[in-house]
């Protein structure tokens, strides 16, 4: 049965993990699957009916058994050696698993690691730039050199505190003002502003929203009782001044990835590290207006922002790669929901606007993660009906060839290191410890310290104490599945 996709959270500081594994089929009550456990490897095991014509009259077993690996012991050394929480739900599998060793350098060292870029404008100062749409690269904002390009303040920053001081005459005091001067370009989370006049022939203002009068394209909105104009960078471009009509038009920013926003978002809404278990100061709103100008609001409860997560390097590969992910709880909603009044009662709630293209980009990255988690854990409560989920930091800046070349490498490994046992499994029927953070963060130094100084230690096969199921616990069809509800 093929596998879509794997995820495995890893938790080292508790010595444990969790996986979840989708299916690209539901998984039939007809047949058994198993999870087991040979040498600290851990594989699934299908067994299937033979037909009446297959069966072999000298054959005992009436079943033919397929396993496929899941976790490699040799790639980073876990020697996991009991599992729990096994659920089976629709095309889903997950489980627990318990391990006393694991080699973090092997974890890391293959890491994809992606850095916070610096937000920097692709263009410079005092060149002659014009501003164009995107889509039908109308001229937007004639040629004009930016005299001054600065960074704007997020919406959680106080204007009092972007400026050291008033910038007025010696001994004067003026009142701080945001509003750029004709020479000036603001930049900000995915947007620039520059100053706006009504009289600008290529641009359409419709209530506080600005369109491209030749294409309709949304471009932002007017800020400042309609003194300056707050331009998405992703529905407009830039071009040299006198540039061929051909010309290829560039992005406003040096590096401009989904994962680079969305790195850039948690660090402007949470400027200090996020503290586990602590709602107050986890959660936040991300608002964006429509073309139809109608406002959608997208709810964020960040659970764990730089969360250990391996996956395969291709979906038909053995072989995992370590990710860093922000794994949260989502919801989207429009209009006035009650959402909003409940969070802003409860604490100080960060929100912030960004672009619809950033919002629905987001929305989609965030669902298609999101069908990683089987049904029975995806949703928070009743009450708010967030869905859980994860955006992994992946370097999407690195061209196809070089990523293409990585993976065949670590799949060569693989194909050396793995060899195929037809021997019997031994199916793991151990117990997990019961203290299960989901919200612990990742290990200090000086227990990964204590960790490799671990040596090998030698496990027993086979856990002595059967699984116990709980009443509210019904056995699925499958030999070693219980649904926890």
């Amino acid at each position: 049965m093929p596998i879509k996709a794997l995820c495995i959270e890893l938790r080292p500081n508790l010595r444990s993990g969790v996986a979840f594994l989708q299916f690209d089929q539901l998984i039939s009550r007809s047949h058994e699957t198993r999870v087991v456990i040979r040498d600290y490897n851990v594989y699934i095991s299908e067994k299937t009916e033979k037909r009446e014509n297959e069966k072999d009259s000298s054959s005992d077993s009436d079943c033919e058994d397929s396993a496929l690996l899941l976790i490699q012991h040799d790639q980073f050394g876990m020697d996991i050696n009991c599992l729990s929480t096994f659920l089976v739900s629709g095309s889903h599998i997950s489980f627990r698993f318990n391990y006393n060793q694991i080699d973090l350098a092997a974890v890391d060292g293959g890491a994809v690691e992606v850095p916070l870029a610096p937000q920097l404008l692709s263009c410079q100062e005092n060149e002659a730039i014009t501003i164009n749409c995107r889509d039908c690269r109308a001229e937007l904002v004639p040629a004009r050199s930016h005299r001054r390009l600065r960074e704007f303040p997020s919406c959680v920053v106080d204007p009092s505190e972007f400026f050291c001081h008033n910038h007025g005459p010696e001994g004067k005091s003026q009142p701080i003002s945001l509003v750029p001067a004709e020479a000036d370009l603001f930049y900000g989370l995915n947007y620039v502003v520059i100053s706006f006049s009504e009289e600008n022939p290529n641009i359409l203002n419709r209530e506080d929203h600005l369109y491209c009068k030749r294409c309709m394209r949304f471009l932002g909105q007017t800020m400042f009782n309609g003194a300056a104009a707050r331009l998405w960078a992703d529905a407009v471009r830039w071009l040299p001044a006198g540039a061929p009509a051909a010309a290829p038009d560039r992005h406003l920013f040096q590096s401009s990835t989904l994962t680079q926003l969305f790195k850039r978002l948690l660090q402007s809404l949470w400027p200090q590290p996020l503290p586990q278990l602590c709602l107050s100061t986890s959660r936040a709103v991300l608002v964006t207006s429509l073309p139809s100008r109608k406002r959608q609001y997208m709810f964020l409860h960040v659970v764990e922002s730089q969360l250990r997560v391996l996956r395969r390097i291709r979906p038909d590969s053995n072989r995992l790669r370590c990710y860093r992910a922000c794994k949260l709880y989502y919801g989207v909603f429009g209009g006035d929901p009650p959402l909003l009044e409940k969070w802003q009662a409860q604490q100080t709630l960060p929100q912030m606007d960004i672009s619809p293209d950033m919002f629905l980009a987001l929305q989609q990255r965030l669902d298609s993660n999101g069908n990683l988690i089987p049904h029975a854990w995806r949703v928070n409560c009743v009450e708010e009906q967030l869905r859980l989920s994860y955006f992994f930091y992946e370097n999407e800046e690195q061209p196809d060839g070089v990523a293409a070349t990585i993976n065949a490498f670590l799949e060569q490994l693989s194909q050396l290191d793995n060899k195929q046992q037809e021997d019997q499994y031994e199916t793991d029927a151990g117990h997990a410890s019961e203290s299960d953070d989901e919200y612990s963060d990742t290990d200090t130094a000086s227990e990964e310290a204590a960790v490799h100084s671990l040596g090998k230690r030698t496990l027993l096969k086979r856990c002595p104490t059967p699984p116990r199921p709980c009443d509210n616990m019904s056995t699925s069809s499958s030999s070693a599945s219980w649904e926890d509800k």
